[in-house]
């Protein structure tokens, strides 16, 4: 499939074009003049022109090109909407003009849950809970997630609006405990990705991408209470308090909420992220208890 990748040189970009390898031709597209070296498009998504020249005989696109947070305080409003929602809207255009049918587009978890992701204190959230973005990047990607219905509805394109948690270039040991509700590394979430542009059948959907998080409700309201951290852990992984106890790892309280919850990317896109807690714990020599004899 010929696949036309907006933000080709950013991290989650890179990512995608390290695990697509030569299964699906690439087109590369990014501002960063590296992507030339790389063969690709040097432009930017508000460059309608270079969109639809870039889009050209490919059969879809992802796009992970954005103004993101770490353009928290240092960008206008008008930037970010010109950029996120604006360079969407070239994409969707240049879609229709050059027969492409299915989209990928990034988005954020903080649409839901908030810049400093509390706007749903210690809640399990899903897919099912009303959007409470509060500044202006959550605000530009929920109205691409708008955009993207319209045009999913009303011009037959096929849309898929993945809400990332965090993501960042850590081992599995580096990520540990925010494996447990907020960050997964740039493979699982690129992996995603390729499931949602190659998945038959989707015609617009929203979906959480985040950490395959066992805990509960009262995991987290214990959590935030105070209670014993450790022994939180215990009632998933049992055993694992000493574990961590002996590498002198305390669990930050942070991280046991908001739990996102994932069936939807399991159901529609068959897809749950290699990286855990549990393979985080059993690199530091936890093992599951055998189960018990009947």
């Amino acid at each position: 499939m010929k696949i036309l990748l907006t933000g080709a040189c950013g991290r989650l970009g890179n990512a995608i074009r390290r695990i697509c390898g030569n299964e699906h031709e690439l087109v590369l597209f990014d501002t960063a003049p590296a992507v030339v070296a790389a063969g690709g498009i040097q432009a930017s998504v508000t460059d309608a022109d270079a969109v639809d020249r870039a889009a050209r005989s490919c059969a879809a696109i992802i796009h992970t090109a954005a103004m993101h947070g770490a353009f928290y305080g240092k960008a206008s409003n008008a930037e970010f909407l010109r950029v996120n929602v604006l360079g969407a809207e070239n994409l969707f255009q240049a879609a229709l003009r050059q027969g492409v049918r299915r989209l990928v587009l990034s988005s954020t978890m903080e649409v839901l849950i908030g810049v400093d992701w509390g706007a749903y204190g210690t809640a399990v959230v899903d897919e099912s809970l009303p959007p409470r973005p509060d500044w202006i990047y959550p605000v530009s990607k929920l109205m691409v997630e708008e955009l993207s219905a319209f045009y999913a509805v009303h011009h037959g394109l096929e849309v898929v609006n993945l809400r990332y948690c965090g993501f960042g270039n850590k081992s599995l040991e580096e990520l540990g405990f925010a494996l447990l509700t907020h960050s997964l590394p740039p493979a699982d979430v690129a992996r995603a990705n390729l499931l949602a542009v190659t998945r038959p059948g989707l015609r617009h959907e929203v979906i959480n991408i985040a950490p395959d998080s066992p805990l509960t409700q009262k995991d987290c309201n214990d959590a935030v209470q105070g209670k014993d951290l450790y022994a939180i852990l215990e009632r998933h992984w049992p055993g694992c308090g000493q574990v961590l106890r002996e590498q002198s790892l305390k669990p930050p309280p942070e991280f046991f909420w908001p739990v996102t919850r994932i069936d939807k990317a399991k159901l529609m896109l068959g897809w749950q992220p290699e990286a855990t807690f549990e393979k985080f714990l059993r690199s530091l020599g936890w093992h599951a208890a055998p189960p018990p004899h009947i």
